[in-house]
């Protein structure tokens, strides 16, 4: 059994870290630069870095878990484009650990198996293929439908383009996936100027939240989350320490990562995935049913109702 699969483990987990233990939850692993994509705002696809070999990440796994990871998040680039992506998701797991891999969802997504996918999305119809690639979006829907029965969210990463489809994202996709996920986007240098401010942030947030209210969509960002949309961060109080990135380059970074590209501004960073882990932590239930549903946890093998 994972350990990562019992809501007591995290109850664990936080006592740890109010001693002041200070191992990660959370390995993030850039198993590829190469995309099969080429999104204006990301930093992170066609940087000048070679990929690794298979028993290269297969030390960086060992060593992640030894460090106190239990939860591995494979991306890239695209971690599809990996020949050999079903032996790093297969020892993954044999370690013992939750593996999720985060794809844009235009390949076969039976071929592989992930406890979960994450399904990057920016947009609805034009608005994602507009920043993606002409036909990507009914490409990821149908891939979707064609199988039901592997586990999948959709992440949609809100900003300019995108945060007045809140509504026609959640009703679409929440009944062809295992829930919808949203996000806001960092303000990268190099982001075009599409971050939202904060204060259109916070607005969003309240309406995502009425969304929700009305049982009729899937949506599982939660109610911690979104509630804390309004607070400006600061660096002492975001556990950054939980997560754990591995570069392609097999380089380790414990912390904040955005400061692998330029410096974070903590004022005006609603990344969910500190968002969402840093209330979870906190032992808030709806934040840590956000952990079941991301992970593809079954509700028997976690005890939170």
């Amino acid at each position: 059994m994972r350990p990562g699969q019992f809501k007591p483990y995290y109850i664990y987990r936080y006592l740890r870290w109010k001693l002041g233990d200070k191992r990660p939850l959370s390995a993030v692993a850039k198993v590829t630069s190469e995309c099969n994509l080429k999104c204006d705002h990301c930093p992170w696809w066609g940087r000048d870095v070679e990929d690794n070999t298979t028993e290269g990440w297969f030390e960086a796994f060992q060593k992640a878990r030894d460090m106190g990871a239990t939860h591995l998040i494979l991306e890239g680039g695209e971690p599809t484009n990996r020949e050999d992506i079903d032996d790093l998701i297969s020892y993954g797991k044999d370690l013992g650990m939750l593996v999720m891999m985060i794809t844009n969802g235009i390949k076969d997504l039976k071929k592989h198996d992930p406890d979960s996918y994450w399904i990057s999305l920016e947009g609805f119809g034009k608005t994602h293929d507009e920043n993606r690639k002409e036909g990507v979006f009914e490409r990821i829907v149908e891939n979707i439908k064609q199988y039901p029965q592997v586990n999948k969210i959709v992440g949609v990463t809100l900003n300019k383009r995108n945060s007045h489809q809140v509504e026609k994202i959640a009703s679409f996709f929440s009944p062809i996936t295992d829930g919808v996920w949203f996000n806001f986007m960092y303000p990268y240098q190099d982001s075009k100027n599409l971050a939202l401010p904060l204060t259109e942030q916070n607005n969003i947030a309240k309406r995502i939240i009425e969304l929700k209210k009305k049982n009729e969509y899937n949506i599982i960002s939660s109610y911690s989350y979104l509630n804390s949309i309004a607070n400006k961060r600061k660096k002492e109080d975001c556990p950054s320490f939980l997560t754990l990135l591995i570069d392609t380059d097999l380089t380790f970074h414990q912390g904040c990562t955005v400061e692998q590209i330029e410096e974070c501004r903590c004022e005006v960073c609603n990344l969910a995935c500190y968002g969402e882990l840093t209330e979870a932590m906190g032992l808030n239930i709806d934040s840590l049913k956000f952990l079941k549903k991301t992970t593809g946890l079954d509700d028997r093998l976690l005890w939170l109702n």
